[in-house]
């Protein structure tokens, strides 16, 4: 395959290169010069990813949805539906990364696993809503600690008059403090993951254990079959499946992992482990979070109708009756969504990264660029950062902004997620030899029903992500999740169709 000038530079010729599989080399898988330092372990990648998904912060944040929607029931049983979605997804994902650890990660799997007829317009395309989706998904946790922090003076302050223009600056702080982290701190960024790791369980822990002991308790019929739709959809079925938002966007973010792949001794074997291990770590907390969460809820009508505009921070309030008490439990929610935006921002950032460095966006050489001093992809740290903060505008117009924000990030990470597991399963089982596979596989029988699982699961969310979340629908509260995405990808038809193509020639492939 032919190679760009920029990738000439920065490669050598196949028969030059030393083994790289034990992570010590400086060159990784396809003959890149590795330019960034090897600075997480397993246990601290693995925090990146539980922190980045936050599972039951996130459920916390956006259990109106499925409330609205169904009730607890809606809740409960989607939860399970997504949990068991999303390990197919991560296992189906985990065994590509396996064979191939980049920190290209999506596109650079379609690359390796499409027709050569469909490689380079299927892996761009693939990187585009990739980049796209993960830009979306690290905006969202910073809107939803954003949001919080300005409920948090509605909380405490009954004079105060929240205005949108305000929650945008705090959305914007958390954005600017997550690219100074990750500029200037970068050598800490480990550390800080494994931080929040630690504060991930020690929060889950606090709050069950007042739920558990402080809340009144519903009984079984509220939780597993009291159905309520509030939502304003005529029917029912309809209704349950929009309210998929409050379960599907908890698990998104666990390919974080193969992003930083550069950045870990090992990973063909560490990236499997920390996507995997990061789902089914999240997932059962939080279906024992989810359970605590539903009995202990209250009052239904009263959470919905909060002045916070988060049902959670009324129930804590509910529950301890003191707005200093409920202040910290809220607190260990929001400082989580504050240290998955500085993840997000990390690994969106290593993304764009590894795609301008494939001469697939534009000005490439110049995003390119790796901080000698820092080792770290500053321009596109700032660029990712500059991208959301634009996303804060919609917030400006909308009313349910933030519920847009989230369907967008459904509907970018799912399809990208989507693409090369299809490759995978129709294509690349049939070209891959055994010894091509990497530690960790599924195998021939396995594989193929799990991708096939994930496959379905995933055309499911992505529909029913774009449906709005009320009826009826008006401009503040219509899903533009469709309008947003369909329009970055109309940006990118036309930038690939008018010169990307003529730069992009593909991931190197070994």
């Amino acid at each position: 395959m032919a190679l760009s000038e920029m990738d000439t530079e920065k490669k050598l010729p196949q028969d030059a290169l030393p083994d790289v599989a034990s992570g010590d080399s400086d060159l990784i898988p396809g003959g890149h010069v590795n330019e960034l330092r090897r600075d997480f372990s397993i246990w601290s990648l693995g925090s990146l990813c539980l922190c980045l998904m936050a599972t039951w912060e996130a459920l916390t944040s956006v259990v109106a949805a499925a409330l609205t929607n169904g009730g607890a029931p809606c809740l409960f049983y989607n939860y399970i539906i997504s949990f068991l979605g999303t390990v197919a997804i991560a296992a189906s994902l985990a065994e590509i990364a396996s064979i191939y650890p980049t920190a290209g990660g999506q596109y650079h799997w379609v690359a390796a696993l499409a027709p050569k007829n469909q490689m380079l317009i299927a892996s761009w395309f693939t990187g585009w809503i990739s980049i796209g989706g993960q830009i979306v998904l690290t905006a969202s946790a910073a809107f939803a600690a954003g949001l919080q922090f300005q409920a948090l003076i509605t909380l405490n302050n009954g004079n105060y008059t929240p205005e949108r223009w305000q929650g945008m600056l705090f959305y914007w702080m958390i954005l600017l403090y997550s690219a100074v982290v990750n500029i200037w701190g970068s050598r800490v960024l480990p550390h800080t993951n494994l931080a929040s790791g630690i504060l991930h369980i020690a929060g889950l822990t606090a709050i069950m254990i007042v739920l558990g002991v402080m809340a009144p308790k519903h009984d079984a019929h509220f939780v597993f079959a009291e159905v309520t739709n509030n939502s304003g959809w005529s029917n029912d079925g309809i209704s349950w499946l929009v309210g998929l938002l409050s379960t599907v966007y908890p698990f998104l973010g666990y390919d974080a992992a193969c992003h930083m792949a550069e950045e870990m001794p090992r990973p063909e074997r560490n990236v499997p482990i920390a996507m995997l291990g990061s789902v089914l770590v999240n997932g059962i907390l939080g279906f024992g979070y989810a359970l605590m969460l539903l009995f202990s809820l209250g009052d239904l009508g009263e959470l919905l109708e909060s002045p916070t505009g988060f049902p959670f921070m009324q129930l804590f309030l509910n529950v301890t009756e003191s707005k200093a008490g409920s202040t910290i439990l809220i607190l260990a929610v929001t400082f989580i969504a504050v240290a998955a935006n500085a993840a997000g921002c990390t690994s969106t950032s290593r993304t764009f990264w590894a795609f301008a460095r494939d001469s697939a966006t534009p000005f490439p050489e110049y995003f390119a660029h790796v901080n000698t001093s820092l080792q770290i992809p500053v321009r596109s740290v700032v660029l990712v950062t500059a991208a959301q903060m634009l996303l804060g505008f919609i917030y400006l117009g909308n009313s349910t902004a933030f519920n847009a924000i989230l369907s967008m990030a459904i509907l970018g990470m799912y399809t990208s997620y989507l693409l090369p597991i299809v490759y995978m399963t129709f294509y690349g089982r049939r070209k891959l030899g055994v010894a091509q596979f990497g530690p960790f596989k599924l195998g021939n029988s396995l594989g193929p029903v799990v991708n096939i699982a994930a496959i379905c699961w995933l055309l499911v969310a992505i529909v029913f992500s774009t449906f709005p979340t009320l009826q009826p629908v008006t401009p503040q509260n219509m899903n533009y999740a469709i309008v947003v995405m369909g329009g970055w990808l109309v940006s990118g038809v036309a930038f690939f169709f008018t010169s990307g193509r003529r730069r992009y020639s593909g991931p190197i492939i070994d």
